[in-house]
């Protein structure tokens, strides 16, 4: 499957790339949607075969990850990332725990976290955007207690003939 990949649709796509064809769109989803189309040949699979398919299209560019920790493939690490490049004699005397371990680190998403600091730089909090609410509230708590009646209601209210109210 990897070599039917790499003799057929890599150079596919690459030249789709290359050459701005038009049908070819930008848009990382349909990208990634015509590619698994490509590698399905077009037809409709079975549930299992499409898992297998995708399990293997996945193992691809984890393959294709790895090359580029070590500065070989059609891609390549940017500057703030070159830190993390092995040389291939390294990357071939690491144990497989070791390779997991240097991939994870180069490739695991940095979470920021909003945070105020105070004027004096002396404090520094995490900033949640819904503090103070809770779950699946939509208004400041002090206005949830209490509702607004319409217009419509109070004119209705006042407009009655019954003094009843009043007696």
């Amino acid at each position: 499957m990897l070599q039917y990949f790499e003799s057929c649709l890599h150079s596919l796509l690459r030249d789709n790339v290359v050459a701005g064809r038009p049908g070819w769109t930008n848009n990382n989803s349909e990208s990634v949607n015509h590619i698994i189309k490509q590698y399905t040949q077009w037809r409709s699979q079975q549930l299992p075969d499409l898992i297998n398919k995708l399990r293997d299209f996945v193992r691809g560019q984890y393959t294709e990850a790895d090359r580029v920790l070590c500065g070989r493939g059609d891609l390549q690490l940017v500057p703030a990332y070159a830190k993390h490049r092995v040389t291939v004699d390294t990357w071939k005397s690491m144990s497989a725990a070791q390779r997991q371990k240097a991939s994870d680190v180069c490739f695991k998403q940095t979470v920021v976290v909003p945070s105020s600091t105070s004027m004096d730089g002396t404090v520094t909090v995490a900033t949640t955007p819904g503090a103070g609410k809770k779950p699946h509230q939509r208004k400041r708590q002090r206005n949830e207690r209490a509702q607004k009646i319409s217009k419509v209601a109070r004119i209705d209210h006042c407009n009655s003939d019954s003094d009843s109210d009043f007696m």
